[in-house]
């Protein structure tokens, strides 16, 4: 099986959706890779990177920078759901032995939640609506799928006057959704994220939308009618590509991350074309570096990516995921360093175990609050 299938097959499980034949294809995917060489060393530490090393190499990933922590951590999801509930994670420092952690509530992830947002100003929660045609606009009608997307389709029976309509559609804090744009473009939408964007694209020069939080595009290739994104920090503009945008107004940085064909960014005066693998992080100026772009949209695949950054970061994608508070009660845990990749599916309380059992930071549950504050650690 690729990667995506592999993903794909993850995050159905995590979900509750996968079918039998489902689940045994990642049982069987999971026995083959783990058993097709010779036997495993005595050692269990050694049994659990032999097998977490052909993991990574059935995924196929490259070797990044981040790779040293990749090799422990990429696999570690499919071990959960496969083994007892096997987790691991790379960071700085020894297990937290003498955590005693209030980690017992059950705050569960994020899912498809999203708000559309019509041109008259009628707002629409897509969970409370049947399957099938939502709304028809002035050249197009808009259809949600059994597998919650929202699909723009052209009206015939409907003339369009020229004039431009604008629809929003708002992931909440804990949602995500998939979107369908008129012209073919294709969106996967972040927690806590919106996108506004015409009805329909027949009367336009340009293809212009306006972003808002994290979004994933595969644009649509229309020569003649260049595809533009707008956020409260930079314009990005493509003719038909795939590429991811980070662009959260509580982020320091914008990033944008470039997977297949070419786009040009620009940032005040500044401007610069990205080639696939390259990424465009926007703080105070405009600055570019070679990237594994699969990192970047990790989250679309059902995956958290902390790659050996500050926790308070981290936390900011946990938070907005599970649609919760933090508070720090100690802010030198901020700077905590962590470094992991996991499911985004498991309930928190899950996830925040494994944190404390890696970096020195020691977490409370109180309703859909968390507070953060600092455990001992010995260093290795």
């Amino acid at each position: 099986m690729n990667r995506q299938t592999i993903y794909n097959l993850i995050q159905k499980h995590q979900e509750g959706r996968a079918t039998a034949s489902e689940k045994q294809a990642l049982t069987n995917w999971y026995n083959k890779v783990s058993n097709e060489t010779s036997e495993f060393p005595e050692d269990e530490d050694s049994v659990r990177e032999e097998i977490l090393t052909r993991l990574l190499s059935e995924i196929n990933f490259s070797k990044s920078k981040s790779f040293r922590y990749k090799k422990w951590a990429v696999a570690a999801s499919i071990l959960m759901i496969l083994s007892a509930g096997t987790f691991f994670f790379v960071g700085k420092h020894k297990q937290n032995v003498n955590s005693t952690t209030a980690l017992n509530q059950q705050i569960k992830p994020g899912g498809n939640k999203a708000f559309l947002v019509l041109a008259n100003g009628k707002k629409i929660f897509l969970a409370d609506v049947k399957n099938g045609k939502i709304a028809q606009q002035k050249g197009s009608q808009i259809i949600k799928t059994a597998d919650d997307q929202l699909i723009y389709s052209a009206n015939s029976g409907t003339p369009n006057d020229g004039s431009i309509q604008y629809n929003t559609i708002e992931t909440p804090r804990g949602g995500q959704y998939q979107l369908l744009l008129p012209d073919g473009t294709r969106v996967w939408l972040n927690a806590a994220s919106s996108l506004k964007y015409p009805v329909s694209f027949n009367s336009s020069k340009e293809r212009k939308v306006e972003l808002s939080g994290e979004a994933y595009f595969e644009v649509a290739h229309n020569k003649n009618i260049p595809f533009k994104v707008v956020t409260n920090k930079q314009l990005v503009e493509v003719l038909g590509t795939h590429f991811n945008l980070n662009a959260y107004p509580d982020e320091l940085s914008t990033k944008t991350t470039l997977l297949e064909g070419a786009v040009k960014v620009t940032a005040g005066d500044k401007n610069t074309t990205l080639k696939p693998g390259q990424e465009a992080d926007l703080t105070t100026t405009l600055k570019v570096s070679e990237v594994d772009p699969r990192d970047a949209i990790d989250w679309k695949n059902g995956f958290f990516r902390f790659d050996d950054e500050d926790l308070e970061i981290a936390m900011r994608q946990i938070a907005r995921w599970y649609d919760v508070k933090i508070i720090y009660e100690d802010e030198s845990v901020k700077k905590e360093p962590l470094a992991a990749v996991t499911t985004r599916f498991s309930n928190i309380s899950t996830l925040l175990k494994m944190i404390e059992q890696t970096t020195g930071a020691r977490f409370i549950i109180e309703g859909s609050t968390i507070r953060v504050t600092k455990t001992k650690q010995t260093k290795l």
